[in-house]
């Protein structure tokens, strides 16, 4: 997905609530939380497609240094009106940051962000080399639903619901993204796909770990 289609979804408004937890899903209240990840004082934790900053600048409130990156520049000047100080951002994709950090982070992660979006062939041995011994891995998109898993051409609709941005999303089932980690370097991996909550009917959340 190009950066102008990226900028144009970041238009969307941001809530005007501050979020009270992390959320891997699509629901505020509902699933794991910041447990998936190694934060706290002295822990340097990224997040890859940071959006406009909401999950990150929970990773600050443990103490750790939050750091962010994504490619919509339109996000970036929205979480760094919103966060400030708090959370570092940076415009770049998350291919580029990678390549330049190696061995930094205590902790990576993805909420429907770069990981959904980037041939994970690519992404996949970047995130470990840039992880501590010991590092957390975590990621959340939308299950693979009616068609097989893997790249799979979409049309997202722009921030005025009437135009439709092209993009291509990376989708697996858990024991596929188990083997991709693993093979990446990865000394463990699991992966589930966590139900929505009671009262809606959508397909769930895929939820993944590994440990670097």
């Amino acid at each position: 997905m190009s950066e102008t289609a990226w900028d144009k979804f970041g238009l969307r408004p941001a809530s005007t609530e501050p979020w009270n937890r992390f959320c891997w899903t699509q629901y505020s209240d509902h699933g794991p939380g910041l447990e998936l990840l190694h934060t706290g004082p002295g822990m340097r934790v990224l997040e890859l497609g940071t959006g406009k900053g909401d999950n990150l600048v929970q990773v600050a409130s443990t103490g750790a240094s939050a750091v962010g990156v994504d490619i919509s520049a339109v996000q970036i000047e929205a979480a760094r009106e919103r966060f400030g100080d708090l959370i570092e951002v940076h415009h770049t994709t998350a291919e580029e940051y990678l390549a330049e950090h190696d061995g930094e982070f205590d902790s990576v992660y993805s909420v429907f962000g770069a990981i959904w979006f980037t041939d994970p062939a690519v992404l996949l041995p970047l995130v470990r080399r840039a992880l501590k011994p010991g590092g957390r891995f975590a990621f959340s998109h939308l299950p693979p639903s009616g068609e097989c898993p893997g790249p799979h051409e979409y049309d997202m609709y722009g921030p005025d619901n009437r135009e439709l941005l092209p993009i291509t999303r990376w989708c697996y089932r858990p024991y596929m993204w188990e083997k991709k980690l693993l093979d990446a370097g990865f000394t463990s991996a699991s992966g589930q796909r966590l139900p929505c909550p009671p009262d809606k009917e959508t397909i769930g959340t895929m939820i993944v770990e590994a440990t670097a």
